[in-house]
């Protein structure tokens, strides 16, 4: 019930997919930057160049933080509203179906994808007409063979879960339509997020998520089943591509140069296993979780997952805006720690803000919110949103490591916390079952932004990561007792409102008491001019 938070725009997944979870991140190391190592072409660039002064930086940079503020505002009033009316008109067996569907096709989506549009976006340099040709159809080819291999493979992938219903095959090959859909939009995509043009990508995915929502919810009251769910991703990708090719007109060119795609390749081949390592983290839950548990309890725990990992909206928008600004910061080394430490602020005040209210109200939202079936999941949201407080922290600094050029190293130590989250996760689930899992799956988590925050303060000292988040820490434990203390008031949407908006006031005025002035920089996003010469 929650959107990926890959930065890749092959993301076909609806907001009903269970959120790939904070990794642990990567410490710094020697690499070198190869945003500028790509061949120069004399081939006609691409109607907007990125060569864009300071001022031009930082107004796109907060118009599009504003526009995906705005755009995240009106997203979680659709997906909230869409998920209230579908947990209630679908079962969890049916979100466990789906969950499993959906991971098979975006296994084959991450194997197939070589983190072209990552090398692309993190380059300083615009990328040329035969460069972006070449990209296009390399993606395209590769999504059609993918595909081709989903469609004919299907009856030997889907032996692992034994109680899948039937029709699932056919659920996966509908389904797979939606990787040629996003091959086609890829370049729109690309190059609106190189112009910081998210005014555009906001408005695209609001679009997406109302076609998705509306259909679903609709085929879901017509009792279409985990039908509903996968006919409504097809909708939504198909909208999306065609507003991405409207909103940013760009025809390709009938070429493939290999030449120009080796050093993005050279590039995209680690950014993407970074990727395709968090993506086999993650897919302990479909694959270990669905067929030792069952395709019910996966249900519960996805739904669990992405509720507790709300916050991850948030960091979401960030990261959006960080990691093409962060690849034009990266030589102004105050200033990129100054944005880094403004950006975790930010995420710290959604997240903590919801931790103290999902802890503190527990089953009284969830009755009043999601039905009286989700409460066996009440204990599961505990789990995850604890663990979201440290580990909304690892996606931005992710976004800002990506775009100094460095994502080899994650691809080096994400090896490490995938090995350990399957093994712990392996350990505890035969003993205390669901619980368990989450338990032990929450622990890589952990421990992998504890390490994150320690390599931070010797890296980017100026980020001054503790003094950032604290004020909001303190604020989300008050928020935790008050919210607590008022749960047994709540006995419909209007008192559930009404204790929601006195913690919503309690936490931002405690912040205010304490870091007013951090708060402020904090809305600004960037540093002035006036901060940086001072």
């Amino acid at each position: 019930m929650g959107a990926s938070m890959s930065r890749q725009d092959h993301r076909f997944s609806s907001n009903l997919s269970s959120d790939q979870p904070p990794h642990p991140e990567r410490t710094s190391s020697a690499s070198p930057d190869i945003s500028n190592s790509f061949p120069a072409s004399d081939t006609e660039r691409p109607p907007v160049e990125l060569g864009m002064d300071t001022t031009t930086l930082r107004r796109r940079a907060r118009l599009g933080v504003l526009a995906l503020m705005i755009r995240s505002a009106i997203l979680q009033v659709t997906v909230l509203s869409g998920n209230i009316f579908l947990a209630r008109l679908l079962n969890p067996q049916d979100f466990g179906v789906f969950g499993i569907v959906q991971f098979v096709l975006l296994f084959f989506t991450f194997i197939g994808d070589a983190g072209l549009g990552g090398a692309l976006v993190q380059r300083t340099e615009p990328p040329t007409q035969r460069e972006l040709s070449s990209v296009f159809f390399l993606q395209f080819l590769i999504a059609l063979v993918v595909m081709t291999i989903v469609w004919f493979g299907t009856p030997f992938l889907l032996q692992i879960w034994r109680d899948l219903p039937e029709g699932s095959q056919a659920l996966l090959r509908v389904m797979s339509l939606c990787l040629l859909l996003t091959a086609v939009r890829i370049i729109p995509s690309i190059l609106m997020e190189r112009e910081l043009l998210f005014g555009r990508l906001a408005a695209i995915e609001i679009v997406q998520s109302i076609v998705f929502y509306g259909s679903a919810v609709f085929l879901a009251f017509r009792g279409w089943g985990v039908w509903a769910l996968v006919s409504s991703v097809l909708l939504q990708v198909t909208a999306g591509t065609a507003m991405s090719i409207i909103m940013r007109p760009w025809r390709p060119s009938l070429v493939l140069d290999r030449q120009l795609l080796r050093p993005i390749i050279a590039f995209g081949i680690p950014y993407q296993l970074k990727n395709v390592i968090g993506f086999i983290n993650g897919a302990i839950a479909p694959i270990y979780a669905g067929r030792t548990l069952g395709t019910t309890a996966l249900g519960y725990i996805n739904w669990a997952q992405t509720t507790g990992y709300l916050p991850v909206k948030i960091v979401e928008i960030i990261g959006r805006v960080t990691f093409p600004l962060f690849s034009r910061l990266r030589h102004d080394h105050a200033t990129f720690a100054e944005t880094l430490g403004r950006s975790i602020l930010i995420c710290a005040l959604g997240t903590f803000f919801l931790a103290g209210l999902f802890c503190g109200l527990g089953p009284s939202l969830v009755r009043v919110v999601w039905s009286d079936k989700w409460l066996p999941a009440v204990p599961l949201l505990y789990v995850y949103t604890l663990a979201i407080t440290i580990g909304f922290i690892s996606p931005i600094v992710g976004a800002a490591l990506d775009a100094a050029g460095r994502p080899q190293i994650f691809a080096r130590l994400a090896f490490g916390w995938t090995l350990l989250n399957w093994i712990i996760v392996a350990y505890a689930t035969p003993r205390w079952g669901i619980i368990g899992f989450s338990v032990g799956y929450c622990v890589h988590v952990v421990l992998g932004n504890i390490a994150l925050l320690m390599v931070m303060r010797k890296v980017v000292p100026g980020s001054r990561v503790f003094s950032r988040i604290w004020p909001s820490a303190l604020a989300g434990v008050l928020t935790y007792f008050l919210s607590h203390t008022l749960a047994s008031w709540i006995v419909g949407p209007g008192t559930l409102a009404g204790v929601v908006l006195l913690a919503l006031g309690v936490f931002l005025s405690i912040v205010l008491v304490i870091d007013r002035t951090g708060l402020k920089k904090a809305i600004l996003f960037l540093p002035s001019q006036s901060e940086e010469k001072g």
